[in-house]
């Protein structure tokens, strides 16, 4: 410590001056450095105990333009798959299919009901107030009604054309 006080009185005011600005840089930069999270955190544990309990989030994936600043890629939203017509009493739903495909639709009737699929010979139970959907393939080709069988009500129209 004398060695410093010694050191200090040797020392012109400029050179002083000059040693305690750089003190105060070093202080200000070791601060900043601490909040930034190099130190312990709110709850009092260090960084290096928190990271591993840290989940990492992706970030996307830049391109440069032309003019090289970077440019961001869109991640592309999948598209869902739209549900099957959904077929009901008052109205002749036209379903259309080529052969090989397989066919695919909802039925819904406030009653329990019966639809039976012409031509294919189908019967499918559709309790009261639910939707049911029904799907087969399409192995015979021709132009079929679809039908609420008790009420012997049309509800669809269904083609299917030959490959």
């Amino acid at each position: 410590m004398e060695c410093v006080v010694s050191s200090l009185a040797r020392m012109s005011r400029n050179q002083r001056l000059s040693f305690l600005g750089i003190a105060a840089v070093i202080a200000v930069v070791a601060i900043v450095l601490l909040t930034a999270g190099g130190g312990p955190d709110e709850t009092g544990q260090d960084s290096a105990n928190t990271s591993a309990q840290q989940t990492s989030t992706p970030t996307p994936s830049a391109e440069q333009e032309g003019d090289g600043s970077p440019t961001s890629t869109p991640t592309p939203t999948p598209t869902p798959k739209p549900q099957p017509p959904l077929l009901r009493a008052g109205k002749v739903t036209k379903l259309r299919f080529t052969e090989g495909e397989t066919i695919r639709f909802r039925a819904r009737s406030a009653q329990a009901e019966e639809i039976h699929v012409h031509g294919y010979d189908r019967y499918v139970d559709l309790p009261a107030g639910k939707t049911v959907t029904e799907s087969f393939e399409a192995s015979i080709t021709g132009i079929f009604e679809i039908e609420l069988h008790g009420s012997a009500e049309q509800i669809g129209e269904l083609r299917v054309d030959p490959r």
